[in-house]
């Protein structure tokens, strides 16, 4: 059996990826950049006012050891 499995692996054609993946993989590049540099310029337009956000601290008063 481990000679037709052998046999049949040598007649396979292993045949690379190719130029349109590679094509692909640059145009997914080239988008995620332009992506990004749109992000940047929205995030740089936000007004953000971290006083405002800022939650309440909660104190916990200190246990009198006895």
């Amino acid at each position: 059996m481990s000679t037709a499995v052998l046999a049949a692996a040598a007649q396979t054609n292993f045949k690379p990826a190719g130029w349109v993946a590679l094509l692909i993989i640059l145009g997914l590049c080239v988008g995620l950049f332009f992506l990004m540099r749109s992000m940047s310029h929205q995030m740089k337009k936000v007004d953000f006012d971290e006083k405002a956000t800022e939650r309440p601290r909660r104190v916990v008063p200190p246990r009198d050891e006895e």
